[in-house]
């Protein structure tokens, strides 16, 4: 007998269990799509790889010819708490009405010496870097 109560409570809870799923289930159903399109990945920029470079190298000279003085400032912000520079990876760019979004991960460490990464978005039009971050 008392093996038969003991199967039946398993029975009724593990019938529980399954209807709480389902119900759950019901009272929260998936979000709905997102209304806003994703924009369509495009390949890295020349423009925007060659300064990923120079800042890899650490090449001044190169970036003062690359970029003009006010882009080198908005570039010197975005990596500011950088002070050495090991790393740039490309993580990915898009297009919308001929601007590229190309976009950086920094790595390297800041005046205490703590490992630190920052991310860099370049904006690209016609084969050249107009605008960072």
């Amino acid at each position: 007998m008392n093996r038969i109560r003991a199967l039946a409570g398993i029975v009724v809870f593990a019938a529980g269990v399954i209807a709480g799923v389902f119900a759950s289930q019901l009272a929260n159903p998936s979000p709905p799509p997102s209304p806003w399109a994703s924009l369509p990945p495009v390949e890295e920029p020349a423009a925007s790889a060659e300064v990923a470079s120079l800042i890899a190298h650490d090449d001044a000279q190169g970036l003062a010819k690359a970029l003009d003085s006010q882009l080198l400032q908005k570039l010197a912000q975005a990596i500011q708490p950088l002070v050495s520079i090991d790393s740039v990876e490309f993580t990915g760019a898009t297009e919308k009405q001929g601007d590229i979004l190309a976009g950086y991960v920094a790595g390297g460490t800041d005046q205490s010496g703590n490992n630190v990464i920052v991310g860099v978005v370049l904006r690209v039009r016609d084969g050249k870097v107009i605008g960072v971050n």
